[in-house]
């Protein structure tokens, strides 16, 4: 079985585009407009994200994005590549890892001042992409009834991904209605988040890379192995 996913049409020419972002990518950082933790679970904390910063008419924004190991939290970094470990530690079907994302608008400001997407790449080939694009502006808004801040924690294996209904993009589904997503490949997703004004003008966006590698007790196995095959060939 099939979905067909949204692309969303919006103008991709920004000042950006044209020449020098209008916004600031940091990583490693904290949202300024939250304390030690993200504002959608206990133990989620604010740090080692991708923050794109940038100020409009209504005043500061941030935008950011993060992988980390579910359950546990922070993993390795390196800029805004992070390093995550293959398989399904609970047999689930769901990776050892998910996507955090979060957002600070100004207090002045409604979301539907805003139209903010959340692109993520669900093939693991490197150099290769395949996006699916959600508009998750209305179900932010929905969910936190709140005017200016929020965020939320996925995992690739998750239903919300399944959202949307039309559009070009097909990707199979289970037959839970999930997209189907193999937690045990290696190798990378790129997932950038964007958000836009009402003309259709890119304001910020930030991206990361999340790589997936051997756990170190494979990686144990894989030197061991190599070493077995050096010492026969001598």
């Amino acid at each position: 079985m099939k979905i067909a996913l949204t692309t969303i049409a919006i103008a991709s020419l920004s000042t950006g585009a044209l020449g020098g972002d209008p916004w600031v990518v940091t990583t490693d950082d904290s949202f300024n407009s939250f304390g030690a933790e993200m504002p959608y679970g206990d133990g989620n904390l604010n740090e080692n994200f991708t923050i794109a910063r940038t100020t409009d008419s209504f005043g500061d924004i941030e935008i950011g994005l993060k992988a980390k190991e579910r359950f546990v939290g922070p993993i390795s970094n390196v800029g805004s590549r992070y390093f995550a470990e293959v398989g399904s530690p609970n047999n689930d079907g769901r990776a050892s890892w998910n996507i955090d994302y979060g957002f600070a608008l100004p207090q002045a400001a409604l979301p539907s001042n805003y139209t903010l997407l959340l692109n993520v790449d669900f093939d693991a080939g490197f150099g290769s992409t395949s996006f699916v694009t959600l508009d998750i502006t209305q179900s932010l808004e929905n969910f936190f009834q709140n005017v200016s801040s929020g965020g939320d924690s996925q995992n690739l294996d998750f239903g919300f991904w399944g959202t949307t209904t039309s559009g070009p993009l097909m990707l199979d589904l289970d037959a839970s209605g999930h997209i189907v997503f193999d937690a045990d490949a290696l190798g990378e997703y790129d997932i950038n988040m964007e958000l836009y004004n009402p003309a259709g003008s890119l304001l910020a966006r930030t991206d990361i890379v999340v790589e997936v590698v051997p756990a170190p007790g494979a990686m144990a196995l894989l030197g061991l192995g190599a070493l077995g095959v050096s010492r026969r060939r001598r």
